[in-house]
């Protein structure tokens, strides 16, 4: 009869996978508006915010809320994640940081959802032409633009991160959609500061881009390999005593032979006599310098 073996995962590879399908789905919930293609909202796709299904007393406003929230988990568990993952670094730290604010300004979007939609209310719009203290005292502002910088920050940052480890292809779309996502954000700025009335498109657009972003370093997550812990050689020698010279010249041979190189345990005998010889004669030469 056969026998089957069985391969045990380690815990730590299921914890990645399991923080790489909760940011792919903390990627889709974050891109939650495009529902509106299918539901009554009553607001334009081009000259709403994105923020404005959120309001309260609009209908499924509860509904984009949470879609808020469950972004908000996701991409904390996949910061969280990226960060036992990617090797340690500063920028590392500071783009998973960086995309961990991104997690907390959206779960802060759907608990201080905007309180009024400028899009439908002219008294709204007004106020927040006029006075952009009061816009900017806003708790949903405030976390709104803390969002889209962490955003920016994490792919930028990240981008470097992934181009030192030699992912070069993941490394250059995180660099393009950093850039891409600041443009964005400028051009809608812009676009509130001169009163255009077509920051929906852009808004949207920016939200699309960085939910993209987000479900590919949750599949690049799931692609790269775990890191599997050395083995233990018991034939081996530690590097402190004389045979590591020895060692470092077999270990050439072989590698010039294209073989990978394995310590023989049968020549281990001629080995030790090899290296008491080369220090036996150290001795005497260190011994001769000293007369």
């Amino acid at each position: 009869m056969g026998t089957t073996t069985r391969i045990r995962i380690p815990l730590r590879t299921h914890a990645f996978r399991l923080g790489a399908a909760l940011g792919m789905m903390g990627a889709l919930a974050y891109s939650s508006f495009v529902l509106e293609a299918f539901l009554h909202t009553g607001l334009s796709p081009l000259h709403s915010y994105v923020s404005e299904l959120s309001v309260t007393g609009r209908p499924y406003a509860f509904l984009f809320r949470a879609g808020d929230i469950t972004a908000g988990c996701g991409l904390l568990a996949l910061a969280m994640a990226l960060a036992r993952r990617l090797p340690a670094t500063r920028r590392r730290t500071s783009g998973c940081v960086a995309l961990a604010v991104t997690a907390a300004a959206s779960i802060g979007d759907g608990v201080w959802p905007m309180p009024c939609a400028p899009s439908l209310d002219p008294v709204c719009r007004a106020t927040d032409s006029a006075d952009l203290d009061q816009q900017l005292g806003q708790i949903h502002t405030l976390s709104s633009l803390a969002e889209f910088a962490g955003a920016i920050l994490a792919m930028l940052l990240l981008s470097k991160v992934l181009q030192c480890t030699g992912h070069r292809s993941p490394a250059r779309w995180s660099f393009s959609a950093g850039v891409a996502t600041a443009a964005l954000g400028a051009l809608e700025i812009a676009m509130a500061l001169t009163g255009v009335r077509w920051v929906g498109l852009s808004e949207r657009a920016q939200v699309l881009l960085v939910s993209a972003w987000c479900a590919a370093m949750a599949r690049f997550l799931m692609r790269i390999p775990p890191v599997s812990a050395h083995r233990h050689d018991p034939t081996a020698v530690p590097q402190r005593t004389s045979l590591t010279r020895f060692r470092r010249i077999q270990q050439r041979m072989f590698q010039r032979r294209g073989a990978p190189y394995r310590w023989p345990t049968a020549t281990t005998g001629l080995t030790i006599s090899l290296a008491l010889a080369v220090r036996l004669r150290e001795f005497r030469q260190a011994a001769r310098s000293r007369r």
